[in-house]
């Protein structure tokens, strides 16, 4: 028997021959007003069926996907399309994903990447868009057959009608699709239904990225693109006072010199005639004698902030002062951490093009709509008519979500016509970044004669740039130490900034990735201090959190503890709950010959919820335990009279590949909704060392780098 339907064309038009009442109308109304508009049926995809802003099907049988976040090497282009794509019953060899464009007509809502949580924040949100389309297409196939849908089903974009065997491709309904009712709230999988999810799918960036065709921001190239590099001042807070061009003017393919806010653009036919007027350059700078500041003097400002009586209380349970001062055992220790500069792989770059009414920017950047609503400032242009397009990035870890060097692009293009890159080379990246923040930190704490804490205070100083209120917070100095994991009934968290001419900048793991070396560090201090097992001592400390302690005993049972390691190193454990996610890590540490640490093995395990690519995550996690791993033996950035000292890799040292750790991750399985992957390996590597350094007989080291010493 057929079946009667009415489709949401009918229903707009006022056809089919029903009535709807003024409070049926009105409560459709009202639905509809508070529907997200990423989910209204009003797309237009030019003829494609778009049920919402992040996928389309065409009548050529292809599912587009549009990526609301930067893809920066953590698998995002693979990841979040398969959301889609599980919950729509998609073909995943039919799909294709482009980029979501900053400034298009499209409600994308925030497009921004950092903190880990590009899957978390669209878990639910990329699902219910892959159901409201997988539902339209069998309402549409149900309704050309004159079946009910319940008589459909879907798998690999194809609508099956099980009793007669007729069946359809997702692109012949792609038309029909369109008029069908966007359901508000569709029926989402349970994971045991799960057909992608959970899959080491391959990543789809790959071959590009092994045969080279992949498009960074480097990349881009266009017809008539002139390309700029940027003389920038030799020490922090300088200005330019005099500049003497015309040597540079005078060198073949230099076409213009130009004054902006960071300095002075040599604009080229290419990057290298750009980079070789610059080198002819002759600047006179005038300078902020304050700014000229070295290592002493950071230092110094880091050691007075600390000592000083006047701080920020970001979180106090009971009164940790009081039982300190009265307690017969406690334990204090002091710890330093440096700046750190994120040495992305790619240096920065930004392509840009302003016209009288546009301007159109190509930037690898992890905050595009931070990018767009700059740009209109700088161009006085208004915000509609500045589009952002992201590439492809060799690395962001937090770097890229500053935005001086589109800045330095838009500038630039204001006084060029047609479209300008700014490149930026290794020497400007490390010495003209903004940096990880340099910090301090003091914890004391008081034993009770069972072994256990009964109080923990812990001071931390961050570097800051210009003047800070008293009452100021910064929840991010804070992060993995007002949140630790372990349960003190007396606990207090104070933070200060130390005011510093640096900038700075996030960096992958945030406040994790110092207060995670100091927590757990310290951690191991009190177990020896009472002369517990490292690992038993800290789940006597994780009442309430049942997932970090299975994380904890399964990385135990893997690495064989308390050891000796494989090799016969030593080892050393610390735990993180990061971005949401629980991480468990052991270290084996051997000295080499000149009584350097090595790492031969690294144990990890997560429970970051539903894994939704293994592959990648696993992956996420040995990239994080490597860059952690690096910064603790090598990362520093270091000062001499306002100026970076290293400035190319040569003397910014980096992790060999023959000095990588064996890295074995393993994932607990969890049927919790997903959370923060991307940088959840790294603040529990540099402790882990650390901790089997001193198993091994060797002295505590409370600050990071492990080697080489900062001179």
């Amino acid at each position: 028997m057929a079946i009667s339907r009415i489709t949401r064309r009918q229903l707009l038009i006022g056809a089919g021959g029903i009535v709807v009442t003024a409070g049926a109308a009105g409560l459709w109304l009202g639905v509809d007003r508070v529907l997200d508009k990423r989910f209204r049926n009003a797309v237009e995809r030019g003829g494609a069926f778009a049920p919402n802003v992040y996928l389309a099907v065409t009548p050529e049988d292809e599912v587009v996907i549009w990526l609301t976040r930067s893809e920066m090497g953590q698998g995002v282009n693979t990841a979040l399309p398969m959301l889609i794509a599980e919950e729509m019953d998609a073909d995943w060899s039919r799909i294709r994903v482009e980029q979501a464009v900053s400034g298009e007509q499209y409600e994308y809502g925030r497009l921004f990447t950092a903190a880990s949580s590009s899957v978390s924040s669209l878990w639910t949100e990329l699902r219910r868009a892959g159901a409201v389309a997988r539902s339209m297409l069998v309402d549409a196939a149900a309704e050309r057959w004159g079946v009910s849908a319940r008589q459909c089903n879907a798998a690999d974009g194809v609508v099956v009608h099980a009793a007669s065997g007729r069946s359809l491709r997702y692109g012949d309904l792609a038309d029909d699709a369109r008029d069908q009712f966007a359901p508000i709230r569709p029926r989402l999988k349970t994971p045991e239904e799960f057909k992608l999810i959970g899959r080491p799918i391959p990543r789809r960036d790959s071959a590009d990225k092994v045969n080279g065709t992949e498009k960074y921001g480097i990349d881009v190239s266009m017809p008539g693109m002139r390309h700029a590099v940027v003389a920038r001042p030799p020490t922090l807070g300088a200005e330019v006072d005099r500049i003497d061009a015309d040597a540079t003017r005078r060198l073949h393919g230099v076409s213009e010199v130009v004054q902006i806010p960071t300095g002075v653009a040599v604009v080229a036919d290419n990057t290298w005639a750009a980079m070789k007027g610059r080198g002819a350059l002759k600047i006179e700078w005038k300078d902020d004698q304050p700014s000229r500041i070295s290592d002493p003097d950071i230092d110094a400002a880091l050691t007075a902030a600390l000592r000083s009586n006047s701080a920020t209380v970001m979180r106090e349970d009971g009164d940790a002062s009081e039982v300190l001062s009265s307690a017969s055992l406690t334990h204090g220790a002091k710890y330093r951490l440096p700046f750190l500069a994120h040495a992305c792989m790619e240096p920065m770059n930004c392509t840009a093009e302003v016209s009288d009414n546009s301007c159109e920017i190509w930037a690898p950047t992890q905050h595009p709509d931070g990018a767009r609503k700059l740009a209109a400032e700088i161009t006085g242009l208004p915000l509609q008519d500045v589009r952002v397009h992201v590439t492809a990035m060799g690395g962001g870890f937090g770097r890229r979500t500053a935005l001086d060097y589109v800045a330095e692009a838009v500038e630039l293009a204001k006084h060029i016509e047609g479209p300008v890159q700014v490149l930026w080379s290794r020497e400007d990246d490390l010495a003209h970044a903004e940096y990880r923040e340099a910090s301090a930190h003091h914890l004391e704490a008081a034993l009770a004669s069972d072994g256990t804490v009964s109080a923990w205070r812990h001071r931390i100083v961050t570097s800051r740039r210009g003047q800070y209120k008293e009452d100021q917070r910064s929840p991010i100095a804070t992060m993995g130490a007002a949140n630790m994991p372990y349960a003190v009934p007396n606990l207090r968290v104070e933070w200060r900034g130390a005011r510093l001419p640096v900038p700075t900048r996030i960096w992958r793991s945030v406040g994790h990735s110092y207060n995670g070396f100091v927590v757990e560090s310290f951690i191991d201090e009190l177990a020896a201090k009472t002369k517990k097992d490292p690992v038993q001592f800290r789940q006597s400390l994780l009442a309430g959190q049942p997932r970090l302690a299975a994380c904890l005993s399964r990385v135990a049972e893997l690495a064989n503890w308390p050891g000796p390691g494989p090799t016969g190193g030593a080892l050393g454990v610390a735990v993180s709950h990061c971005m949401g996610s629980y991480v468990a890590q052991i270290a084996e540490v051997t000295l080499d010959d000149g009584d350097s640490p090595r790492i031969p093995n690294v144990w990890c395990v997560a429970d970051c919820g539903i894994a939704v690519n293994p592959g990648i995550v696993t992956a996420q996690l040995e990239g994080a335990i490597l860059y952690g791993l690096d910064a603790a033996l090598f990362g520093h950035v270091s000062f001499l009279n306002g100026a970076v000292k290293a400035r190319n890799f040569d003397q910014h040292r980096v992790l060999k590949m023959s000095e990588a750790p064996a890295i074995h991750v393993e994932l607990m399985k969890s049927g919790e909704a997903p959370r923060g992957v991307g940088e959840i390996g790294t603040p529990a590597i540099a402790p882990a060392v650390a901790n089997a350094l001193v198993a091994g007989g060797q002295p505590r080291s409370r600050i990071l780098p492990f080697t080489p010493k900062p001179t």
